[in-house]
C-alpha cells in the first residue's frame, strides 16, 4: 500500500464513521434509543420544567423544558 492508497482507505472509514455518527444523532434527536453493541447506548432524556431562583436578584424564574443527552448530541437535540 503506498501512501495515496493510505489516505483513500481512511478518507473512506473516517466518511463511514461521519455517516453513522449522523445517523445516530438524527435519531437521538427523533426520541429513538441507538445501542452498538460493545460501545455503548445513546438516548435523551428530559427534565420537567421548574421554578428557579436567579443568582443576580433571588428573583424566582421559569426553566422550561430541556432534553439531555452527551454534549454534542444535546446540541442536536435541543435545536430540533
Amino acid at each position: 500500500m503506498n501512501n495515496q492508497e493510505l489516505i483513500d482507505t481512511v478518507a473512506a472509514a473516517t466518511e463511514a464513521t461521519g455517516a453513522r455518527i449522523d445517523a445516530a444523532t438524527t435519531a437521538v434527536a427523533s426520541g429513538a434509543t441507538v445501542q452498538v453493541i460493545g460501545f455503548g447506548s445513546f438516548s435523551s432524556g428530559e427534565h420537567a420544567p421548574r421554578v428557579g431562583r436567579s443568582a443576580a436578584s433571588s428573583k424566582a424564574i421559569q426553566i422550561p423544558v430541556v432534553k439531555t443527552a452527551s454534549k454534542v448530541f444535546t446540541q442536536t437535540v435541543n435545536a430540533s
